[in-house]
């Protein structure tokens, strides 16, 4: 029974495994390639057996990752004549992916369109048990939900196009997803606040919050205030409705941190 059918270009080799792998699929993808026919076998979500012209194994998927052109069509069931691939489905894309940005390095600079403003995350259901090459492991131990690939970059000593390139491969396999930029920091005027917010605590405008929310992934209770001489400090926050471009802060929270009414302070989200 044919299960997925498409056009290479449209449809991506690691989309398409990542598809196969997650169903727990079992069959033949097979790709009527202009070079000659390649087959990929499945069995419940594992490559086990590819042939691409003289090339057969883990080369052959090499060679089909190199060179993504014709029409697929999956068929459900038919078993592998054989097996030639032991590594995992997601170890076998990185490895693809890993060789194709070494031959390309020079033409292509990325294989994902990574923004250096980005910020990479490790979702919930990534998987912690890949081979990774040593600056791999870096950047994947690096990534923190906060920083941007800039930042990784330049806190790693690394190249920009190197962590780019790394950040693209983790996220061709799921080890890594990307949110579309970083929480922006606040330019806030310091306000004293009669009574709406509790000692120890800080008030920010309810958009600015729900702003960084939406980017930072889950709600914001503590930010990161710097001072104008340079020092920072942490404290917990809660939405002000109208709060306007202000930091809203009550007399004793005032004294405790050593501002003053009207001073202009920098407020970020802050993650332990």
């Amino acid at each position: 029974m044919v299960g997925v059918t498409g056009t290479l270009g449209l449809f991506s080799l690691v989309d398409l495994f990542q598809l196969l792998a997650s169903a727990t699929r079992t069959g033949r993808l097979g790709v009527q390639h202009p070079l000659g026919l390649a087959r990929v076998y499945f069995d419940r979500g594992r490559v086990v057996h590819a042939e691409f012209g003289v090339a057969e194994g883990a080369d052959a998927v090499y060679a089909l990752f190199d060179d993504e052109r014709g029409t697929f069509e999956f068929v459900n069931g038919l078993p592998a004549p054989r097996r030639s691939i032991e590594t995992s489905t997601e170890s076998l894309v990185l490895d693809a992916l890993r060789r194709l940005d070494e031959e390309r390095r020079d033409d292509e600079p990325v294989s994902f369109d990574v923004s250096r403003e980005a910020v990479p995350f490790a979702p919930d259901d990534a998987r912690r048990d890949l081979p990774l090459g040593d600056d791999e492991r870096r950047v994947a131990a690096s990534v923190n939900g906060q920083w941007s690939v800039g930042r990784l970059a330049s806190e790693l000593r690394l190249p920009l196009h190197d962590v780019q390139r790394i950040i693209g491969r983790l996220m061709g396999v799921g080890a890594l997803a990307l949110r579309a930029k970083r929480p922006r920091t606040a330019q806030l005027v310091v306000r004293l606040d009669h009574g709406h917010v509790a000692v120890g605590s800080v008030g920010v405008d309810e958009g600015i919050l729900a702003n960084w929310a939406s980017v930072h992934g889950s709600v914001v209770g503590e930010v990161a205030v710097r001072r104008a001489d340079g020092t920072a400090f942490a404290v917990s926050v809660i939405g002000v409705s109208g709060g306007g471009p202000y930091l809203h802060v009550g007399r004793d929270t005032l004294l405790r941190i050593s501002l003053r009414a009207d001073d202009t302070v920098l407020v970020r989200p802050h993650t332990r």
